[in-house]
C-alpha cells in the first residue's frame, strides 16, 4: 500500500471499448476507477468510428439557442449519476427544470388537455369517458399480480382499464419509446411498474408508497447549463489519449497467442485486449460478433427500433395563438397528428433560447411511421409546422430551424426482450471477457446507462481477478 491505496499491478489489464456514446464513455470511465480500486494496471482504449464523441447524444449551440438532438435531461437523485457529475467537477453546472415545466399535455380529440396530476384532476380528465375514470380510480380494489410476461398495453388494462391504457400508457410510450404499448414489454421497458405489482399489488397504494421513496432519492428533472454535450466533454476530457476518434473496429476474433482477444483496425493491424466491451448499435455488435458466436449475433440484429426525426423551432413569443405552455405535449396513439411530441425547451431549463424566443422541439417517426424520419429537411419541418399549428396556432414563420435524424433511432424492448437477453448472455459465458453495453439492452433512458456502466465494470474486473 502507497499513500492509502492499493499499488498496481506490474501486468496490466488491457480493456477495450468499442463506441464512445453515452454508454461507452461511462462504462471506459467506470473501467479505469475499478482499476485504481483493485490495485491492477490498466491499458484502456475506447475506439470511436466517428469523428466525434457522444453518439446520438449531441448538444448543438448557435447564436443563443441550445438544442439537443437526443435526450434532454437527467430523472435521478442520490446514486451512480450524481457521483459521476460529482467525480466529474460538474457540480455547479447542474441545472434545474422550471417547476413550471411539470404540467405536461397531451393531444387528443384534436386538443390539448393536460394530464392529470392525481386521482381529483383524473376526474376532470376529458379526453377519457366517466366510466374509464372509474375504472382507473376502482384500481385500489381489483388489482391482482400476474406472474407472467405482457405487453405494457395489457398490463395497464389489469390494472387500469383499456381505455386508460390507450389514453395514458399508449401515449407515453410514443414519448419514452416512440414505440406502441401493444408491443413493449412492461416486464423489459418500464420494470418499475413490475415492481409495484409486486410489492403493493395496486398502483394507486404504489404511487402513494412511491411518492416518499422519490422525496427521500431526491429525484428531479435535471441537466447542465451547457447541455448534455457539457457531460460528454467532460468525461472525454477525463479519458485523454484512451478515446480516439475516427477508429473503427473492423474485426473481432480470438487471440490464438493469449487467452484474450484482437481487434481489427482500419489498416489491417491488430490490437490485443483481455477485455473488449461492445458499446455499439445492435447491427454494428452483431457483425463484431458473428465470427465468434453466429447464433448470439442474430439475437443481437433482431432487437428492432424506430426511427426518429427531430426538428428545431425558433419562433418569436408572440408566433403562436395560445402560448406554447409546461414540459411540451404528447401526442394520442389515435390521432391523425403526425407528431410522437413536443418539448418546450425554452419552458423546461433556462438559458436555451434568447429573451423574447420560444425553442420547440418537435419528434416524430418511431414504429408507428418509420418511413418518415428518411424524408427530406423540408417535408419534415412541414409536418411539424403543422403539429405546431393545430395545437398551438402558428401565426408567424420560425426565424430557424434545425433538423436531425436517428436512423436507428429508439430500440424497442418487445415483450419477449428479456428472453432475448439471456439467450444473448447464455452464448457470451463462452467468451469470458466480451461484454455489450448501450441503450439496446437493459434501459434507454441516460441514467439507466450511467447505472449500467457500473455492472459492466464489475463484469470486466471479475474476468480480470480470475486471471
Amino acid at each position: 500500500m502507497q499513500g492509502g491505496r492499493t499499488t498496481p499491478s506490474a501486468t496490466p489489464v488491457r480493456v477495450a471499448v468499442v463506441g464512445a456514446g453515452l454508454g461507452g464513455l461511462t462504462v471506459a470511465h467506470a473501467v479505469r476507477r475499478h482499476a485504481t480500486e483493485h490495485g491492477r494496471a490498466l491499458e484502456l482504449e475506447v475506439w470511436e468510428a466517428g469523428e466525434r464523441p457522444g453518439g446520438q447524444l449531441y448538444t448543438w449551440r448557435e447564436d443563443g439557442f441550445l438544442i439537443e438532438w437526443a435526450a434532454n435531461a437527467f430523472r435521478t437523485g442520490l446514486g451512480p449519476t450524481a457521483d459521476l457529475v460529482e467525480r466529474l467537477g460538474l457540480q455547479g453546472e447542474q441545472v434545474h427544470a422550471d417547476p413550471a415545466a411539470n404540467r405536461r399535455y397531451v393531444f387528443h380529440g384534436g386538443q390539448l388537455h393536460l394530464l392529470p396530476s392525481g386521482p381529483i384532476s383524473l376526474l376532470s380528465f376529458s379526453p377519457m369517458s366517466p366510466e374509464g375514470r372509474m375504472r382507473v380510480l376502482a384500481e385500489l380494489f381489483l388489482a391482482q399480480r400476474v406472474d407472467h410476461e405482457e405487453s405494457v398495453h395489457d398490463y395497464a388494462s389489469r390494472h387500469i382499464g383499456p381505455e386508460a391504457a390507450e389514453v395514458l400508457l399508449g401515449t407515453m410510450v410514443r414519448g419514452v419509446y416512440g414505440g406502441d404499448a401493444r408491443l413493449l414489454s412492461v416486464d423489459a421497458a418500464f420494470p418499475v411498474m413490475r415492481e409495484m405489482e409486486r410489492d403493493h399489488r395496486s398502483l394507486v397504494i404504489a404511487g402513494l408508497a412511491g411518492m416518499s421513496k422519490r422525496m427521500r432519492e431526491g429525484k428531479t428533472t435535471w441537466s447542465f447549463r451547457g447541455g448534455m454535450g457539457t457531460l460528454i466533454e467532460a468525461l472525454a476530457t477525463d479519458l485523454g489519449a484512451a478515446l480516439r476518434t475516427a477508429t473503427p473496429a473492423l474485426g473481432l476474433a480470438l487471440d490464438p497467442a493469449a487467452s484474450g482477444y484482437l481487434l481489427r483496425q482500419r489498416d489491417g493491424a491488430t490490437r490485443a485486449f483481455d477485455a473488449v466491451v461492445l458499446a455499439v448499435e445492435p447491427e454494428a455488435a452483431a457483425e463484431l460478433l458473428e465470427p465468434l458466436d453466429a447464433p448470439a449475433a442474430r439475437e443481437i440484429a433482431g432487437i428492432p427500433s424506430g426511427p426518429i426525426g427531430m426538428v428545431a423551432l425558433a419562433f418569436a413569443r408572440e408566433a403562436f395563438r395560445t402560448a406554447p405552455d409546461g414540459f411540451g405535449f404528447l401526442v394520442a396513439p389515435s390521432e391523425d397528428l403526425r407528431l410522437l411530441g413536443t418539448l418546450v425547451e425554452s419552458n423546461v431549463f433556462p438559458g436555451r433560447a434568447p429573451a423574447g424566443t420560444v425553442l420547440v422541439r418537435v419528434i416524430m417517426g418511431g414504429v408507428a411511421e418509420p418511413e418518415l424520419a428518411a424524408r427530406s429537411d423540408d417535408e419534415l419541418v412541414a409536418v411539424a409546422l403543422d403539429g405546431l399549428d393545430r395545437a398551438w396556432g402558428v401565426t408567424g414563420a420560425p426565424l430557424r430551424t434545425w433538423v436531425g435524424r436517428q436512423n436507428r433511432g429508439i430500440p424497442q424492448y418487445v415483450v419477449g426482450h428479456g428472453a432475448r437477453l439471456a439467450r444473448i448472455e447464455e452464448r457470451l459465458l463462452r467468451f469470458p471477457g466480451v461484454h455489450l453495453a448501450g441503450n439496446a439492452y437493459r434501459g434507454v433512458a441516460v441514467g439507466r446507462l450511467v447505472e449500467d456502466a457500473e455492472r459492466v465494470a464489475d463484469a470486466v474486473w471479475q474476468v480480470a481477478a480470475a486471471a
